[in-house]
């Protein structure tokens, strides 16, 4: 009763609110510091990513004043390249080496385009211009050069009246030049140096100067576009895998139509990063094709549009009806379609349009990423923030362009960001599925293990019924012989004279011989005790001898004292002799109950052992004698019938291992010795320990005289699936599995075998180092 009480006090304190809600507090706190380390660790990432990529502010960089640029004290150390920002001379219509009545001051990159200082006869977009800066040159002589990323119009760069280098062509037929280039300034003894920019505008519906060209010491210019063109490799490269990975899983995985869309996604973005870049797309097609990049660069952007929508969609279908994405998707067609039919300044027209349109698209976006993070989707630490930087990106680029604005431009960072964390979503997916085929493979293995079962029990089913049945059968015959002597002993009981104190030892010592005794004496031997004992009663004189000789040998006696003479001359000695009989009979029937009973549940103790596998148990400390005498009494009834069966079972120590695995593994070589000497002939098995490689094995040798296993096919025993029996009486998976489990023991299993001798040797290691004495293996 106390110890029920301490029970029930103990599960009060288990279930009370407080020490539950103070648990439940525990675990959410230990969530959030998960959460939080993961959210700090982001925070470091993104710091380092700002810091790396964003540029230094332009105030700390020297500008271009009243169409001069100082670069005197600029000693291009801290800054090897610089963007030219700031006021230049601009005389449109005319290209011209000196100021005119029509000359003025326009800030680059602030200024959109030339379009409103042009004629009004001249159609928008088109038309020439002269840009013009002074540069006063740094004091220590440098090789300096120019970088013209993408101006969208023809151009011709002058210095000092002298042509330097030449962008596009001038011709009304000349082809649409968008390829990046860099022009190297000439030397010069002189303090500064006039550049004048010739544009002429043939395609482009916004004209002029709008992305700002870069100086800098030749060297480095040309390192920045290695660089450039570097990162747009990584930031592709890392597309094009995150792509292919997506569509391996859209054909492995019953076509999930959302893998199919992040592929299209990727692989859209992995052209519009070759396109708009410094200059990776040129280096394949030349700058002959300028008009095709042209139009590779909206295409991949507004079809990336779509197909991000669509993927983004499939993850969140339940929060938006797809008629809405249906019907921004139709919209942005039309546009998509002009990019491949239509005419270069018809796609530049449309162009601004369609950002507009696009802006609610990404607006869209962020709204169900933000619904997929709040619901704690699926990855949504790590799939919602990469999406959002992309977006986030994607959305300054556009607002940058519809103010006809160039900079800063963060695609690429958000890009860059996107691959950063889809890896981190891949990586945790793809360990998540490694986790998740090692489960599968286990639960394989089991169920392979568990079918070898099912087909060793129906191999030995017979045998195990006989084998209970005897038992059984010997208990229901002895319970029928105590009943019918219990029977006769009640209706012999009135003719039975009560036991004497004088008695009383005689009648004990024959009951306790007679129940100590193993066997009962037969045939010729039974005979030869009995002539003895008659003899013996005779020469004394004692009245039925014949009848006493036939009890003394019977109840196991061994010889007839003399004090028993006495007793056996009286005249209740006849009665007595057969009370203890009935006795005797009734306690034999008892024990041979037990003995039966005792026997059925071994072999039911041992079938349950055999049957039961965990996938999930954990090791446990063994006798290998112990898990071999279990399947031994499983197998006894296949044994018995022709089999001579030797065991050498050394004391050695205990091992640590998976037990029902191993009883697998001793079942499965125990009948193939059995079958491959068909029910007759020599059976040995040992336990033993030994040394392997300075290190403590134990091992257990089966050993049978069967006709052993042909060479040409020792090597592929352990095969899966390989199996030299009749179709129907085999899987070939007993010595495949039984390998797999010695091996997940980090044992070694090895086969010797010559004709009339086979020898299977399973070496198990020990954690620990027992002391072992000099054994041979």
């Amino acid at each position: 009763m106390i110890l029920n009480s301490e029970l029930r006090n103990l599960e009060n304190k288990l279930d009370h609110p407080k020490k539950s809600n103070q648990l439940k507090g525990a675990f959410r706190l230990e969530t959030n510091c998960k959460q939080m380390n993961v959210y700090a660790k982001i925070i470091v990432f993104l710091s380092f990513l700002i810091s790396l990529f964003c540029k230094h502010s332009q105030e700390t960089l020297p500008q271009i004043q009243n169409a001069v640029l100082n670069l005197q004290t600029n000693s291009f150390q801290s800054q090897t390249t610089l963007p030219l920002h700031g006021e230049w001379k601009f005389t449109p219509g005319v290209f011209t080496d000196v100021d005119t009545k029509d000359t003025i001051l326009i800030s680059i990159p602030n200024t959109p385009n030339w379009n409103q200082f042009q004629k009004e006869t001249i159609e928008e977009g088109l038309g020439i211009g002269t840009y013009q800066i002074t540069i006063l040159l740094p004091k220590d002589e440098l090789r300096l050069a120019i970088h013209l990323p993408m101006i969208h119009s023809d151009c011709k760069i002058f210095q000092d009246k002298e042509l330097i280098g030449e962008f596009g062509s001038f011709d009304e037929d000349g082809f649409m030049d968008r390829m990046p280039r860099i022009f190297s300034l000439n030397p010069t003894n002189r303090p500064q140096v006039t550049l004048a920019f010739y544009v002429k505008n043939r395609f482009y519906h916004f004209g002029g100067i709008r992305i700002p060209p870069i100086i800098g010491i030749e060297e480095e210019v040309y390192k920045s576009i290695q660089v450039s063109i570097l990162q747009e490799a990584i930031l592709a490269g890392g597309l094009v895998f995150l792509g292919l990975y997506q569509l391996g899983i859209y054909f492995t995985r019953k076509k999930v139509k959302g893998s199919l869309y992040f592929f299209l996604f990727c692989i859209l973005m992995f052209f519009q990063i070759l396109s708009t870049g410094s200059q990776s797309l040129f280096l394949v097609t030349g700058k002959k094709l300028g008009e095709l990049v042209y139009r590779i660069d909206l295409f991949t952007e507004y079809s990336g549009v779509i197909a991000g929508l669509f993927y983004i969609h499939c993850l969140t279908k339940e929060y938006i009806n797809k008629k809405i994405i249906y019907g921004f998707s139709l919209l942005i067609l039309i546009p998509l379609f002009n990019t491949i039919f239509g005419s270069v300044r018809s796609i530049s027209s449309y162009h601004f349009y369609v950002l507009c349109l696009i802006i609610p698209i990404l607006i869209l976006h962020f709204y169900l990423i933000f619904r997929y993070i709040q619901d704690k989707r699926s990855g949504y630490i790590y799939l919602g923030l990469s999406i959002l930087f992309l977006i986030g990106a994607a959305t300054n680029d556009i607002i940058l362009t519809l103010v006809h604005r160039s900079e800063p431009m963060y695609l690429n960072l958000g890009l860059l960001l996107f691959v950063f964390f889809q890896s981190l979503f891949l990586s945790k997916h793809i360990s998540g599925e490694i986790v998740s085929a090692e489960i599968k493979f286990k639960d394989v293995l089991f169920q392979l293990i568990q079918s070898e079962k099912l087909s060793s029990i129906g191999m030995t089913v017979t045998s195990v019924a006989h084998e209970i049945n005897s038992p059984l059968s010997a208990v229901i015959l002895t319970s029928d012989s105590i009943r019918e002597n219990i029977s006769d002993f009640f209706k012999q009981l009135p003719q039975l004279e009560s036991i004497s104190k004088k008695s009383f030892p005689f009648v004990y010592t024959l009951i306790e011989q007679a129940l100590n005794q193993e066997n009962l004496p037969t045939g010729i031997e039974f005979r030869q005790k009995k002539s003895q004992f008659l003899n013996d009663l005779e020469n004394n004189e004692i009245e039925f001898s014949e009848q006493y000789a036939d009890i003394f040998v019977t109840l196991g006696v061994k010889e007839v004292p003399k004090e028993w003479l006495q007793i056996l001359h009286d005249s209740n000695s006849k009665a007595l002799l057969l009370l203890t009989e009935k006795i005797v009979t009734i306690l034999q029937g008892t024990n041979a109950i037990q003995s039966s009973a005792n026997r059925a549940i071994k072999i039911a103790q041992a079938l349950k052992n055999f049957t039961h596998f965990d996938p999930k148990a954990e090791i446990k400390t063994i006798q290998l004698s112990e898990s071999l005498n279990q399947i031994l009494t499983i197998l006894q009834g296949s044994l018995k019938h022709g089999i001579e069966l030797k065991t050498n079972f050394v004391n050695i120590p205990p091992i640590e291992c998976y037990p029902d695995e191993l009883n697998q593994v001793w079942t499965n070589m125990i009948q193939n010795a059995i079958q491959s000497m068909n029910g007759k002939g020599k059976l040995n098995i040992e336990i033993n320990q030994t040394i392997l490689k300075n290190n403590p094995f134990a091992y257990v040798c089966i050993e049978d005289s069967g006709p052993g296993v042909p060479k040409e096919i020792l090597d592929k025993i352990f095969d899966p699936f390989f199996t030299t029996k009749p179709i129907g009486q085999g899987t070939g998976l007993g010595l495949y599995i039984s390998k797999q489990i010695i091996e997940k023991h980090k044992g070694i299993i090895d086969v010797k075998s010559t004709k009339g001798n086979t020898k299977f040797i399973v070496y198990l290691p020990y954690s620990q180092k027992p002391n072992l004495e000099e054994n041979v293996a």
